[in-house]
Order: structure tokens, then C-alpha cells, then sequence
């Protein structure tokens, strides 16, 4: 089910766009981490009736991490959901859009192979770009001599991987599923989309419209509720997004043995 020689090949042409990404969303976190001891003394000076608008997105932090989770994490989720997309999407869709899958499937390879690698091909560039972004912010942290807690700020990145890898799988199936078409579009709208229910089912006070929150994978990673307020994972969310990529890369799976390539 796996190539090795293809995964090396995917690797190293994705290399570019992994690093692009990576270090400009990890070099945003380092910057607006060491930020704040100057963002701190700014909060002390807002004055107490903004201080019910600014609970719509987190509230005043009381301490570094919880200045991450207001502050940082959601520009991380954001980015990086967006980041992951386009992994996931691009890495069935290249072929195409690079007119190199006469190539790839003129080598003695089956098409089981190549769905699994081009998948696990994509998930190894998220989770190195979680890595770095997670060693940096760390490292952040310790040039201010801030403690954290590690073991809440560990549990919210890898929730927030696991957010990124149902990101991924859900652009790929929908990759794998639909007709060849270079462009990214579609795997950009999807977790812009996604995060405005979010931000969206957080600010209302609608008992109906706070049920958007089911509709989003971004709610069972959330900052200021896994970080800020101790709060614990929505397992909803989780349950009802793991389900629906198993089930749409299952029927890509299918879709993608029967898939005509533009050469």
C-alpha cells in the first residue's frame, strides 16, 4: 500500500511550499509571543466596558498562556487549517496541474499505492510543520522566562494536529472524489468557512445558532476553552468530523481506482 520511492519523490517537491508556510506562521507565533510583555501593560489600561466585547473572543488574558490562546492560537488554527488544505488537496490535484501523471502511472505502481502515499505524503508535511511551529512557540516561551503549563499547552497542539489531519483528509477525499481541476480554491474556502461558524457560534447567544459549533472541526481544538477557561474537548464535533472524513476517504479511495488523469 506504501511507496517509499514515491513518498521520496512527493517529499522533496513539496519541500518549497512546506517551508514557505512553515516558517512564516512560526516566525507570526514567535513575534506575537515576545510581544508580550508590551501587550501586557496595554491590557491594563482597557478600559472596563470593552471589556464585554473582548469576552466574545477570549476575554483579557491573566497570564502568557492564555495570551497564546487568545492572541496566537486562533491565528495558528486559521493559517495553518488553510495550510493543510491545500496539502491535502494538492497532493492528488498536482499531477494534474503539473502534467506529470503520464509519468507517474507508467511506472509499475498501482493506484492503491499511490492514494496512500500521496496521503501519508501530505500528513508527514503537517505534522512537521505542528512540530516547528510547537518547538518555536516553546523556545518562545523560554526566552521571556514564562512558565506554562506543558502538558495543557502539549495536549492543545496535538488537538490541534489532529484538527489539521481531518482538514487534510477532508480536501483530499474531496480531491479524489471530484474531476481533475488544478485549481485551490476549494480547499482554501474550506476552513474559512469552517472558522466563521466557528467564531460565529462563539459570539451568539441564540441557543439554535450556538449548534454551528457541531459543524466546525475547529471547536473540538479550542484555544480558549482547552487552554483559557480548562475546559475539556468537544467530543460532538470529533466524533461527528473523524466520522466524515473516514467515510469520505473511503468512497475517494473508490473514486480515485477509477479516476480519469488530464495528461
Amino acid at each position: 500500500m506504501f511507496d517509499s520511492v514515491l513518498f521520496a519523490l512527493e517529499f522533496r517537491r513539496s519541500q518549497k511550499s512546506l517551508w514557505i508556510w512553515t516558517l512564516a506562521i512560526a516566525a507570526t507565533m514567535v513575534m506575537v509571543i515576545l510581544l508580550y510583555p508590551m501587550v501586557k501593560d496595554m491590557y491594563s489600561a482597557i478600559p472596563p466596558e470593552y471589556e464585554d466585547f473582548l469576552a466574545a473572543f477570549g476575554g483579557l488574558p491573566n497570564n502568557i498562556l492564555e495570551y497564546y490562546a487568545t492572541e496566537g492560537a486562533m491565528m495558528l488554527q486559521l493559517f495553518g487549517g488553510m495550510y493543510a488544505a491545500i496539502e491535502g488537496y494538492g497532493a492528488i490535484n498536482r499531477d494534474d496541474r503539473e502534467k506529470t501523471v503520464e509519468t507517474l502511472f507508467t511506472l509499475p505502481r498501482r493506484r492503491e499505492q499511490v492514494f496512500a502515499t500521496k496521503l501519508l505524503r501530505a500528513l508527514t508535511n503537517i505534522t512537521i510543520f505542528s512540530l516547528v511551529n510547537y518547538v518555536l512557540s516553546v523556545l518562545s516561551f523560554v526566552i521571556l522566562k514564562e512558565s506554562i503549563d506543558q502538558g495543557i499547552f502539549l495536549a492543545f497542539n496535538a488537538l490541534n494536529l489532529l484538527m489539521y489531519v481531518i482538514i487534510a483528509v477532508l480536501t483530499f477525499s474531496i480531491a479524489g472524489i471530484s474531476k481533475a481541476t488544478p485549481k485551490n480554491g476549494i480547499a482554501i474556502a474550506v476552513p474559512i468557512v469552517m472558522y466563521i461558524l466557528f467564531v460565529f457560534s462563539s459570539m451568539t447567544n441564540n441557543e439554535w445558532l450556538e449548534k454551528l459549533q457541531y459543524l466546525t472541526p475547529f471547536t473540538f481544538a479550542d484555544p480558549v476553552v482547552l487552554i483559557k477557561e480548562g475546559g475539556s474537548v468537544e467530543g460532538i464535533s470529533l466524533l461527528v468530523y473523524g466520522a466524515l472524513s473516514l467515510g469520505l476517504l473511503t468512497l475517494a479511495y473508490f473514486r480515485f481506482q477509477k479516476r480519469e488523469f488530464t495528461i
